[in-house]
């Protein structure tokens, strides 16, 4: 038995929750997280447009999956005609995009920026996959139409992207239109998350220190249950551990998951 469900809550450091997370059943199941850029205006706003629009393409697309490339020129062409309707800037859209899905026998991972994956195999082995962006300027989906902004960026920094996961370490930059497209096979791993960069954000007040993300990772899917809205009890029941012992969540933090569970 497959089940899914997601949270979302601001950071310390925020005074409006720039982060959304849904989920969706239709035509399979997918949860969806955005987190909007703080430098851009009511980028919040833009993060609901660009996961409510993901939201929409699924339920609407015959065909699913597209694959990456298509889907996200689709998905930015139709949140662009949301915005422009609504007369607001393109930079609402700034926004990073993290969709994960069932195909077939695994969880497929579709990002537009950056954030974290975070996993546990069947033989309750924990790891992440941090997708980071050196100069701290996801490559959003906003730049994929407008071609003098994307010039802008590349010229800025040719290959910002930097993939860390728990097994082989940090990669060689690589150019920001690298694909960021994964596959997680159910046969093997029994919890997919997706969580925005906020994972990496767990301060501890006293001295400053980031928690590794590792460590977050364990505590964030040391689910005791898996059914109803599992993921917000035991985020929420976390997060309060959390503040007694002076940690906080220092960046909105939003989180989608898939438990496999066989009965």
């Amino acid at each position: 038995m497959l089940y899914c469900d997601h949270f979302f809550t601001m950071g310390k450091t925020h005074s409006v929750c720039e982060d959304y997370a849904l989920q969706g059943y239709k035509p399979i199941p997918f949860v969806v997280v955005c987190d909007g850029c703080s430098a851009s205006d009511n980028s919040d706003v833009g993060a609901k447009i660009l996961s409510l629009t993901t939201k929409h393409i699924l339920e609407n697309t015959p065909d699913w999956p597209l694959p990456y490339n298509e889907f996200g020129k689709r998905l930015i062409t139709q949140a662009l005609w949301v915005i422009n309707e609504m007369r607001l800037n393109n930079c609402v859209l700034d926004s990073t995009v993290m969709l994960a899905f069932l195909h077939e026998d695994s969880i497929r991972v579709y990002i537009y920026g950056d954030g974290c994956l975070l996993f546990q195999d069947n033989n309750n082995n924990i790891g992440f996959i941090d997708i980071s962006f050196t100069h701290n300027a996801p490559f959003y989906l906003t730049y994929w139409p407008d071609k003098a902004r994307q010039e802008e960026y590349g010229n800025y920094v040719p290959k910002p992207l930097v993939i860390t996961d728990s097994v082989n370490g940090t990669s060689e930059p690589m150019s920001y239109q690298t694909p960021l497209s994964f596959s997680f096979s159910l046969e093997k791993f029994q919890t997919v998350a997706i969580a925005s960069d906020g994972a990496t954000q767990v301060v501890n007040i006293d001295n400053g220190q980031k928690l590794p993300l590792f460590d977050v990772t364990e505590k964030l899917l040391a689910f005791n249950t898996w059914q109803g809205k599992f993921v917000n009890a035991h985020v929420q029941q976390l997060l309060d551990c959390y503040e007694q012992r002076g940690i906080v969540p220092a960046d909105d933090l939003s989180l989608g998951v898939f438990i496999n569970k066989i009965h």
